[in-house]
């Protein structure tokens, strides 16, 4: 376990905001989470290194190490070991997070308090929504180690992107190869996000004419 680790440099962090993860779902090999981890919200984006948490079961002590050792601007990635029915995080633990600067979660497994959250706009993915709540036990569970979340294994420090249509996560390796590709990409679409944009309005009149 660590808590020291190497996180991406600022600025490749910010660069990747423009970079959508289904551009890096076209390449070979990059690691995106499967289906089943969702945003609890629509219009969410979420991009930031990885602060790993591996619990087991119903308890949920381990998360009391974000606190102390996260970082604003990390995204908790959280495995669950298999437990998808007792939720980690709901509306408190959010608000927290807020306070914290910590840029949103990832968990494989349940999550609870939709409404709250998606009102409080806290960027959280999760496998599963249920009001049956994990507890504080305090003899399993550990931070800063590789975990298993949405089938992929990630590493602390990885860096995070995910939105509304899944979850990619790149090694500091992988995100500086693809960072020009994918900022080539995410502009050749504004671009033909405005032409069709233009064709669209010539062909279709405005309302009240024709």
């Amino acid at each position: 376990m660590t808590t020291d680790f190497p996180r991406p440099r600022p600025e490749l962090v910010a660069a990747y905001r423009e970079v959508a993860p289904a551009t890096l779902g076209h390449m070979h090999d990059v690691r995106i989470m499967d289906s089943g981890v969702k945003p609890l919200f629509a219009d969410v984006s979420l991009v930031g290194p990885a602060f790993t948490v591996r619990m087991r079961g119903m308890d949920r002590s381990a998360l009391d190490a974000i606190e102390e050792h996260a970082r604003p601007g990390d995204v908790v990635v959280v495995d669950c070991g298999g437990d998808h029915e007792h939720a980690i995080i709901g509306e408190f633990r959010a608000l927290k997070q807020i306070r914290l600067g910590i840029a949103g979660w990832i968990v494989d497994g349940a999550a609870t308090d939709v409404r709250e959250i998606s009102k409080m706009r806290f960027p959280t993915f999760a496998r599963t929504v249920s009001a049956l709540v994990a507890k504080n036990i305090g003899r399993e569970g550990v931070v800063g180690v590789p975990v298993s979340c949405g089938g992929v294994v990630v590493n602390p420090g990885d860096l995070i992107l995910a939105d509304d249509n899944g979850v990619a996560v790149l090694s500091h390796e992988e995100a500086e190869e693809h960072l020009d590709h994918g900022l080539a990409v995410a502009a050749r679409e504004r671009r033909m996000r405005e032409e069709y944009a233009e064709e669209y309005r010539k062909l279709v009149p405005p309302e009240g004419v024709g």
